[in-house]
């Protein structure tokens, strides 16, 4: 189960840092070649061998949140394969609230995520936890059944505990194990450390993915330490691995990743990789039956 995937078509609903291809050089470096349009069945034959038995797709920054998600629903046509829906939100705009329920009716709904990364449109105004109307917005998905996905970095991570705090009730799933950008042995050890913190609330989850947008031309060495540290934080109940595909074809790509992943996750019981590879990913973005995951 891949947690994290990215399909688009930038003739029909354009994500606004493809369409102006400067706009996340510093973050990504030169992505010219990413492709305009990835459906399911480009990431399919790109996974070709590999078992993959079902996708979380997230919205990368599409000009319509909800027409793209109802795009990649019927990217299931014809293929095998489950496919959860996980959209991207403003909790701050006053039409929050009819776009929740707009997105839950979509088959494979499974939950909304915010962005606090100022880079990518997200970190300005109120902090969602000081905010009782923000709170409100968000306390709804809870409601819907849907979980809370928050891209933040290393140095919002405090926020994002104050903010699952709050709302118990809605599963939360830290972006990109929390994004670290010191990535000194220093930052290992402070971010490690507000993972945990985040990890002392049962509500919350991580998905551990987007290796190549954090390190760059990373090594299974350099990237090694600090995904153990997320597992070591959250456990591998609540950690599920993802590809971030097309975005980390700039670094090797699908097989390059779940290799490092095999060899980084060796050491872990074939119950703890079972969680890691699908049962995480089917319990925070599944049905959610199971509810929040025990610690």
């Amino acid at each position: 189960m891949d947690c994290n995937v990215h399909l688009w078509d930038q003739r029909d609903d354009p994500v606004f840092w493809l369409a102006d291809r400067t706009l996340v050089l510093d973050m990504l470096g030169d992505y010219d070649s990413l492709p305009d349009v990835y459906r399911l069945g480009d990431y399919l034959a790109e996974t070709d061998g590999h078992e993959v038995c079902g996708v979380v797709w997230s919205d990368a920054g599409a000009a319509d949140p909800l027409h793209a998600a109802a795009w990649a629903q019927r990217q299931t046509e014809g293929h095998d394969i489950e496919l959860w829906l996980v959209t991207l939100g403003d909790p701050a705009s006053a039409g929050w609230p009819a776009f929740v329920r707009s997105f839950a009716e979509l088959d494979g709904a499974a939950g909304v995520r915010v962005r606090l990364v100022a880079a990518l449109g997200g970190g300005g105004g109120t902090a969602p936890a000081d905010d009782e109307r923000l709170r409100g917005h968000l306390g709804l998905l809870a409601e819907h059944g849907l979980t809370l996905t928050v891209e933040c970095t290393g140095d919002q991570l405090g926020e994002v505990a104050r903010l699952a705090r709050a709302l118990p009730r809605v599963r939360v799933v830290v972006d990109h194990f929390g994004w670290p950008t010191d990535l000194s042995d220093g930052g290992l050890r402070t971010h490690a450390a507000a993972l945990k913190e985040v990890a002392a609330l049962p509500n919350t989850a991580t998905r551990i993915d987007a290796v190549g947008t954090v390190f760059g031309d990373w090594t299974v060495a350099r990237v090694r330490p600090w995904l153990l540290s997320a597992v070591d934080a959250f456990g591998p109940q609540r950690c599920m691995l993802g590809s971030d595909l097309p975005i980390e074809r700039l670094r090797g790509g699908f097989a390059h990743l779940y290799g490092a992943y095999d060899q980084i996750f060796a050491g872990c019981t074939p119950d703890e990789l079972t969680a890691l590879r699908h049962g995480a990913a089917a319990q925070w973005y599944g049905d959610g039956s199971a509810g929040v995951s025990p610690r």
